[in-house]
């Protein structure tokens, strides 16, 4: 089983409307700006370190929701960039820490030229470490 294709599952899909992306401060970061139930101007911030530090907790993705109160490190099982979607695994505390399903996708069907910056920004966090970061080409469908 690879651990970067995430499993089969019941899960919640959002469209992102706007995504930002960044590189500063010896970090690289994507913003992905959806609507959800909750929140008409959800956002996603998911961040990593440029250099490894050699220390787990440190080099772990960050996951962050709306506010600091919402977030979470190191539980993330499965990022996954596929045609036009990315798909989401997490652990179950990282699930419950965000207020977010184990498995979450994230489509690009309103802003589809916005998946190709997603794409990069995800290329340069695996290339900086991050092993659960991957991208599958096969049928557009990572789950």
């Amino acid at each position: 089983m690879n651990p970067c294709v995430p499993e089969p599952a019941a899960e919640t899909t959002f469209d992102v409307a706007e995504l930002f992306v960044g590189d500063d401060d010896g970090l690289l970061w994507l913003t992905l700006g959806f609507a959800s139930p909750a929140e008409p101007l959800d956002v996603l911030h998911i961040v990593c370190g440029k250099t490894a530090t050699g220390l787990a907790d440190e080099d772990a993705l960050y996951l962050e929701r709306t506010d600091q109160d919402l977030a979470c490190s190191g539980q993330v099982l499965a990022l996954t960039a596929s045609k036009t979607t990315l798909a989401l695994r997490l652990t179950a505390e990282g699930a419950a820490a965000l207020r977010l399903p184990t498995h979450t996708r994230f489509t690009f069907n309103e802003n589809p030229a916005l998946f190709a910056q997603a794409a990069v920004q995800l290329a340069q966090m695996a290339a900086c470490g991050q092993a659960c970061i991957a991208e599958h080409e096969a049928d557009g469908d990572p789950a």
